[in-house]
C-alpha cells in the first residue's frame, strides 16, 4: 500500500505515494512534487477514503475491514482520478465528486457534489470552481481538506496553488475569495494533498496565505 501509514489525528489517516505519472518537469516553485498524499476518514457508515492511491491492497484491506467496510471514496478534482476505480470495485463503493461549472462531471461518479454539499456525520464539500475541485470541511476534527487549491512548500508554509494552474472564471482574485469564506469555520487543521503534514494554526495558515 502506499507508506507510511499515519493518523495525525483522531480518525484521519494519511498516506503518502509516488505518484506514477509524474516527470520532473512537473516540479519545482510552478509545479507539484512526486510524493502525493492521500487520505482515510473514519466516519459512523465506515472508512471514507479520499483520492486513493494504492499500489498493494492487503493493509488497505484489513483496515476497511476493521472499520466495518467502506462507507464511500471522494474524488477531490478529476486529476485525483489515481485509485479511485479499482477501490470503488474491489469494496463495492459508491464515488462523490464534484462537478464542473457547466454541471457535467469530468470523471465518472455516482454521487455529485455541488458547493455547500453535504455528506454525513456533518462533513461537507464546497466548490472552488477550479475545474470540478472541492475542498472538505470535516467537524468532528476542525479540517479543510484540500486537493490543489492550497499546497505547502517543503518548509510547511501554506500557499495558493500556482496562477499558471487551473483557475476560476475570475483568476486568482475569485480564488482568493472563495477561499477566504471558509474561514467563517472554526479551522483547527489546513491538510492539502501537495506538500509536508502541517497540524494546527488552520485559520492563522489560511489568513497568511490567502493575503
Amino acid at each position: 500500500m502506499s507508506a507510511p501509514i499515519d493518523q495525525p489525528l483522531p480518525g484521519i489517516w494519511r498516506f503518502e505515494a509516488a505518484h506514477p505519472e509524474w516527470t520532473p518537469e512537473e516540479g519545482g516553485e510552478e509545479g507539484w512534487d512526486q510524493v502525493v498524499a492521500w487520505w482515510a476518514i473514519g466516519t459512523s457508515r465506515g472508512l471514507l477514503l479520499i483520492d486513493p492511491l494504492v499500489f498493494s491492497w492487503g493493509q488497505l484491506d484489513q483496515m476497511v475491514s476493521d472499520h466495518g467496510g467502506c462507507a464511500g471514496i471522494v474524488r477531490t478534482i478529476h486529476w485525483h482520478q489515481r485509485s479511485v476505480a479499482e477501490a470503488a470495485e474491489r469494496f463495492g463503493a459508491d464515488v462523490w465528486g464534484g462537478v464542473s461549472r457547466s454541471g457535467v462531471p469530468l470523471a465518472p461518479l455516482d454521487h455529485p457534489l455541488r458547493d455547500g454539499g453535504e455528506l454525513w456525520d456533518g462533513m461537507q464539500s464546497f466548490s472552488l470552481e477550479r475545474a470540478d475541485e472541492i475542498a472538505l470541511w470535516l467537524p468532528s476534527q476542525g479540517v479543510l481538506l484540500f486537493a490543489d487549491a492550497m499546497l505547502r512548500r517543503k518548509s510547511g508554509e501554506l500557499r495558493v496553488c500556482p496562477q499558471s494552474w487551473e483557475q476560476p472564471e475570475g483568476g486568482p482574485a475569485r480564488l482568493r475569495t472563495l477561499l477566504g469564506d471558509l474561514m467563517r469555520f472554526p479551522v483547527e487543521h489546513v491538510l492539502v494533498s501537495h506538500g509536508p503534514l502541517v497540524l494546527g494554526r488552520g485559520l492563522e495558515s489560511l489568513r497568511a496565505a490567502i493575503g
